[in-house]
């Protein structure tokens, strides 16, 4: 195999010293951009007008046409699934010469959430776990059983979320192809299991990726209405139509920690403090930070609810803004791992070729080298202040139209100080960890 890995996973290049202001310049002038905004959205923004925004414009109706290149996808996908799987046992044991842990790390973590964002709820139409799912409930005989609280609660959602972002980011072997394929072995038992018992529609609560890729896909201009018929809206307006639970809160604010303590992991701080370390005692220094870090983005937002539902009486404070976290999400996600995206993600089609580490050329692809200057280091790190900095506007902008659809204008205003001084925090830390 004719190229070579500097490191697979360090999520994001250089870059971020070749811009021309410094990690606190530029914290500073995105904490200001959101104090700048806000304060224009009280001088001029009055009446809320997402809602007026939700229905959209038709942009194609369900054809068979549309089903065939749908059913097309659920099969690709599907197969790629089982090739992946297979490779983390068959295939050779490192994070190289197997196709596993670039589609896993960045092909379907990274990819799909930015694509989520992008294109919409694709993943719900060709998920292998939903593909698995609906043929388990069709050829189930018997009645479904009703479901424990445990599943239809949708806190069984964040137990994938959470080890998912603990082999990322905490074990020390947590890239391995064999710790890869029994996670998604063992993963996809459980939800099959689950759907025998009591269905698919409730055993797809417990699926915790397509619930955060269904999240992140409110903030898409693409969008299907109940007739299933395609639309296109402003994009960011989705999340106003968001039913926000405290499991989906939950969800959010845990990739949100995961990613952030990604940022604190390649600090110089961190790594003088994880010297030395391997094996094990590696992987509990870096699970403490992975816990202190989500601790510290859930309680900011936890608090800053509390307050925010004195401001207003409204106990339901939490709950009715959660959803201005997805645009922080997706800008955190886009400024983390964009370049892992655009650069080492080149290596999905290399070894598309050859999966199980054989010699092999199916697609001609295997020779091809990574081209690491596809993107300048320059662009890199512009894409990572102006993601995180869009992310909190955003989310800013969500805060406030809701607000005013929900209260007085000067209870809207007061509502949302304690929101905004958390977005600011998220902005600094996001920017200097991202910048620095």
């Amino acid at each position: 195999m004719a190229f070579i890995f500097s490191s697979l996973f360090a999520h994001g290049v250089g870059g971020r010293s070749d811009l021309p202001i410094s990690e606190w310049i530029a914290a500073w002038s995105g904490a200001m951009a959101l104090l700048l905004s806000f304060a224009a959205l009280g001088l001029l923004w009055h009446q809320p007008r997402f809602p007026k925004l939700l229905s959209g414009h038709l942009v194609s109706k369900s054809t068979k046409i549309g089903q065939v290149i749908t059913a097309t996808a659920q099969l690709l996908v599907l197969a790629l699934f089982f090739v992946v799987l297979t490779a983390c046992f068959i295939g050779p044991n490192n994070t190289v010469a197997n196709i596993a842990p670039t589609t896993v790390f960045i092909i379907f973590w990274v990819g799909v959430a930015i694509f989520s964002a992008i294109f919409g709820p694709f993943w719900k139409t060709v998920s292998p776990w939903e593909t698995l799912g609906k043929l388990v409930d069709k050829s189930r005989t018997a009645a479904a059983r009703p479901a424990p609280k445990w599943l239809t609660s949708g806190w069984a959602a964040l137990i994938p979320i959470t080890i998912f972002h603990w082999l990322e980011l905490a074990y020390h072997d947590g890239s391995s192809p064999r710790v890869l394929g029994w996670g998604m072995l063992a993963y996809t038992a459980s939800l099959l299991v689950a759907a025998w018992r009591w269905g698919w529609n409730e055993a797809r609560k417990a699926e915790g990726f397509g619930v955060l890729f269904q999240l992140i896909a409110a903030i898409s201009p693409l969008f299907r209405d109940e007739e299933n018929q395609l639309k296109v809206r402003f994009p960011f307006v989705g999340i106003s139509a968001l039913k926000m639970s405290g499991p989906s809160i939950a969800i959010v604010l845990a990739a949100l920690g995961g990613t952030a303590f990604d940022g604190v992991s390649r600090t110089g701080w961190w790594l003088d403090l994880a010297v030395g370390k391997s094996g094990w005692g590696l992987t509990v220094v870096n699970t403490l930070g992975l816990v202190w870090v989500a601790l510290i983005i859930g309680v900011a937002y936890h608090q800053a609810s509390r307050i925010g539902s004195r401001l207003t009486s409204d106990q339901n404070f939490a709950l009715i803004f959660g959803g201005s976290l997805i645009p922080i999400l997706i800008g955190y996600d886009v400024a983390h791992y964009f370049s892992l995206l655009i650069l080492e993600g080149q290596a999905f089609k290399i070894l598309l070729s050859d999966p199980y580490g054989q010699g092999w050329n199916i697609f001609g692809t295997a020779d091809h080298a990574i081209n690491w200057t596809v993107v300048s280091t320059t662009v890199i790190g512009w894409v990572q202040i102006g993601s995180i900095v869009s992310g909190h506007l955003f989310g800013v902008l969500f805060a406030h139209d809701r607000s005013v659809e929900l209260w007085s204008k000067r209870t809207a205003l007061q509502s949302q100080y304690p929101m905004l001084m958390v977005m600011v925090i998220y902005t600094v830390m996001g920017l200097v960890l991202m910048t620095g």
